[in-house]
């Protein structure tokens, strides 16, 4: 599991998912509650962390992945 935080005290956690854990899902928490989860599964994590980002810290796309 890979986790990444942001200044807002955001953390979200990459999860390997999958019959053979090649699949990726995120889950964003604040302090102690779930605040977001992916709502699909990504075949690579830098897919995964540039959805977090978007869905999460409102990034954009062409800033490429914060964490991997």
């Amino acid at each position: 599991m890979n986790t990444c935080t942001s200044p807002s005290t955001v953390r979200v956690q990459f999860m390997p998912v999958g019959r053979s854990r090649r699949e990726w899902m995120w889950k964003a928490r604040d302090e102690s509650n779930t605040i977001s989860i992916s709502g699909q599964r990504f075949v690579s994590l830098t897919e995964a962390v540039r959805d977090a980002r978007e869905q999460v810290f409102g990034g954009d796309d062409d800033e490429g992945p914060i964490a991997a």
